[in-house]
């Protein structure tokens, strides 16, 4: 198993849609041990596919922490099927290196997907309950979907300021995301605590 390079802001590959995995085979096995080995050696608690390059439908978490310990975990194929609430979250990326910024998040989700074992399962997370991996979650399901975390900023003037900084490119206005529901909860909740 290995480290593999991970692709920055600005690479093809972060606006591809992953392909559906038909079969856990030897090589998506493998695909999975080498992404968590690649989150690891970063310092990373998630990593999608398409960072390092390969257009599958996977990702993997480890959110665990001391005060709440988790094992790693595998998800094939999933897919958000509940989502409600709404949370003001600072979040960074491994493809944004040194790049934290405040997006809005579901605060409640339910997400369906495939274990590394070929099992279909079946989680609901809440902010309340596990505010990290509930975050998380969304944040590698974007990757999936070719969307980045600066595409649900809340300052993006400041946030090209901090990606021009870092050597990045900017937002592309036409992907910033519009969700109405999501919108309208956000304006609904003033003063929304940021969730670190």
């Amino acid at each position: 198993m290995s480290k593999r390079p991970i692709v920055t802001y600005g690479h093809p590959a972060l606006r591809q849609v992953a392909q559906p995995v038909h079969k856990v085979s030897a090589k998506i096995q493998k695909l999975v041990q080498d992404m968590m080995d690649t989150m690891y050696a970063a310092n990373g608690c998630g990593l999608a596919a398409n960072q390092i390059g390969e257009d599958k439908a996977v990702f993997v978490l480890d959110c665990g922490t001391k005060t709440n310990p988790l094992p790693a975990m595998v998800f094939i194929n999933p897919r958000i099927v509940r989502k409600k609430g709404v949370c003001l979250s600072r979040e960074g990326c491994l493809s944004f290196p040194e790049v934290f910024v405040d997006v809005k998040r579901y605060s409640d989700i339910t997400v369906r997907f495939m274990d590394l074992k070929g099992r279909q399962q079946e989680m609901t997370v809440t902010l309340a309950q596990q505010p990290l991996l509930c975050r998380a979650i969304q944040h590698e399901m974007d990757h999936l979907n070719g969307i980045v975390f600066v595409d649900h900023v809340v300052d993006q003037y400041g946030t090209d300021a901090l990606l021009k900084q870092h050597n990045l490119p900017p937002i592309d206005p036409t992907k910033l995301r519009k969700d109405e529901v999501l919108d309208a909860l956000f304006a609904e909740t003033p003063n929304l605590p940021l969730t670190e």
